[in-house]
């Protein structure tokens, strides 16, 4: 049975219903749920009603999100679905007065790079992650929260997931949260989010992809020094050749930092390979 055909069903049946949300999410009123129909697995995820106001509207304006592109095909995108909670029958408690979103399970895209994997794979794989990143750009939008586990593998292209802290480009909103671990340094000034936030957050997402490590530090300051005055991008010699790719991406000025996704594909196009 196909996703279109099942998430129309009116009591949709879960198999294998379990629940992932962290503890703390799940204290502020955060669902989230893996499931199984046919064998197949699927995200679902909502937000209990008169819980966290500010974390409800974060998913609010996920759900609103996805809303502007129903019907409209979106290669960033994974297959999704807004549903009336009301069509699901659990023993999970659910408010069925609420909406849910509904997503294909896909594989993480960033992972462990295998020793026999060729710098031409490893360029074309960072050149798919570029025209997700680049899509939503180009349809209007700065992600404003990118992280690993936010880019995913769908069929053999890049797809992105995680809206909540999306806006329009040249429409930003007053107050969004960050992830220190991915945060631009203009970010820990004061500055708002901007495509060159989202490029600095990628930047770090592949440098920790290609060394196969993740920075470390135990405060918001800590991280702000980090990223502000610390961090000095080194690669493995064998992948050396991303250096170029990898300083425009993580640029701690603004004006020397790559401005838009065209220009980082670029600097990947133009390194001259084995």
């Amino acid at each position: 049975m196909s996703f279109t055909t099942w998430i129309s069903d009116p009591e949709i049946q879960l198999e294998d219903l379990r629940l992932r949300t962290k503890a703390q999410s799940y204290a502020f009123g955060r669902r989230v749920y893996t499931f199984q129909v046919d064998q197949h697995g699927y995200w679902l995820k909502f937000h209990q009603a008169d819980s966290h106001p500010i974390l409800e509207q974060a998913f609010l304006r996920e759900l609103d999100f996805y809303q502007k592109f129903k019907g409209i095909k979106q290669n960033f995108l994974l297959p999704y679905a807004i549903i009336s909670l009301s069509q699901i029958k659990s023993d999970v408690a659910i408010d069925q007065a609420r909406q849910g979103l509904v997503s294909i399970d896909s594989p993480h895209f960033f992972i462990l790079i295998s020793a026999s994997e060729s710098l031409n794979r490893i360029k074309q794989k960072i050149l798919s992650a570029f025209e997700a990143l680049d899509s939503l750009h180009q349809a209007g939008w700065v992600h404003g929260d990118l992280k690993t586990e936010h880019f995913r593998l769908y069929g053999h292209s890049c797809r992105l997931i995680d809206f909540e802290q999306c806006f329009r480009i040249g429409q930003p909103m007053q107050s969004l949260d960050a992830t220190p671990h991915y945060m631009a340094p203009e970010l820990f000034q004061g500055a708002g989010k901007s495509i060159q936030s989202d490029l600095y957050a990628l930047g770090i997402i592949v440098y920790e992809w290609l060394t196969q490590s993740r920075l470390k530090a135990s405060t918001y300051h800590d991280w702000a020094v980090l990223h502000c005055q610390q961090l000095q991008i080194q690669l493995p010699i064998e992948f050396e050749v991303f250096l170029p790719l990898l300083n425009g991406l993580t640029q701690k000025h603004v004006k020397q930092r790559f401005n838009s996704v065209l220009a980082a594909k670029n600097s990947l196009n133009a390194i001259d390979l084995p």
